[in-house]
């Protein structure tokens, strides 16, 4: 197991049950962002037949291993490679080739249009099947925080001097923002869950330990409060869209989730100012 495997440990399981569940072995996997390959040579492991697809570029690095251990763990495993920008559409796969898309910690890194890896993903996905993307949260507790501190929640400065564009987070999002974004490529959400994947990893004083224990409680209670978020989306059957219509032509539901952030925004904006005032 990789540096990287170890500290995902938690989120690595987590997922592994959740597809278990929903999609049982042998079905078909494709995982959108595979290095350092950890998750991908479980799941073939487990009996699934698997297909990675990856930037190429500091795979290994990735997951502090020497230069083609993944390659050579996936030839040994039996999983295909497909080295391949993510943002770069259409993707080298024939439409409705697989029964899950995996997609965890990588929509964060999506620097362009991420509703098209999305759009993507709906493509080769069969009828019925599954998406699973992981992401964190822009509105973490702990960043609220520390934005009211005057601190920054973002990737920090020296990895947008010095770090590899793909290794930064161009942006995070908020459970709304999620909803809105799945809705429009046209994915039904099963589940949007929050949790903290780090409870047993770095820091195990009792104290350290009972914290992130009670922080991993409160984002399964309230989601929008939690470090990360793991979004389950089905595609339904009979729906076969390859394209990503413009916000434009936002559906309904698109309308009322916007309406819904507005507001959140528009009353947050007035709640500060009231409290500006008062100081």
């Amino acid at each position: 197991m990789s540096a990287y495997g170890d500290e995902e440990k938690e989120r690595h399981e987590f997922v592994r049950h959740l597809i278990q569940r929903l999609a049982p072995s042998p079905a078909e996997i494709v995982e959108l962002g595979a290095a350092p390959g950890d998750q991908a040579i479980a799941f073939a492991k487990l009996g699934y037949a698997v297909t990675a697809v990856d930037l190429g570029e500091a795979s290994d690095e990735w997951g502090q291993q020497p230069h083609g251990t993944m390659e050579a763990s996936f030839a040994e495993a039996g999983i295909d490679l497909v080295i391949w920008d993510l943002e770069k559409i259409p993707y080298p796969i024939a439409d409705s080739s697989f029964d899950v898309v995996l997609l965890t910690e990588v929509f964060e890194h999506l620097r362009e249009y991420p509703a098209r890896t999305l759009a993507e993903g709906y493509r080769i996905l069969r009828p019925g099947g599954l998406l699973v993307l992981s992401t964190p949260n822009a509105a973490y507790i702990l960043n609220r925080v520390k934005l009211l501190c005057g601190n920054s929640v973002y990737t920090s400065v020296n990895a947008w001097l010095h770090g590899l564009p793909h290794g930064r987070h161009a942006r995070e999002y908020t459970k709304s923002e999620l909803e809105l974004i799945v809705r429009h490529v046209g994915f039904e959400p099963v589940s949007i869950e929050g949790r903290h994947f780090y409870v047993r990893h770095g820091d195990r004083s009792s104290s350290s330990l009972l914290g992130k224990a009670l922080i991993n409680a409160t984002a399964k209670r309230w989601p929008t409060l939690g470090p990360a978020f793991v979004v389950s989306l089905l595609l339904r059957a009979g729906r076969r869209s390859t394209t990503v219509a413009p916000f434009a032509h936002a559906t309904r539901a698109d309308w009322l989730l916007r309406g819904r952030m507005a507001f959140r925004q528009s009353f947050r904006q007035t709640l500060l100012a009231i409290c500006v005032r008062k100081l």
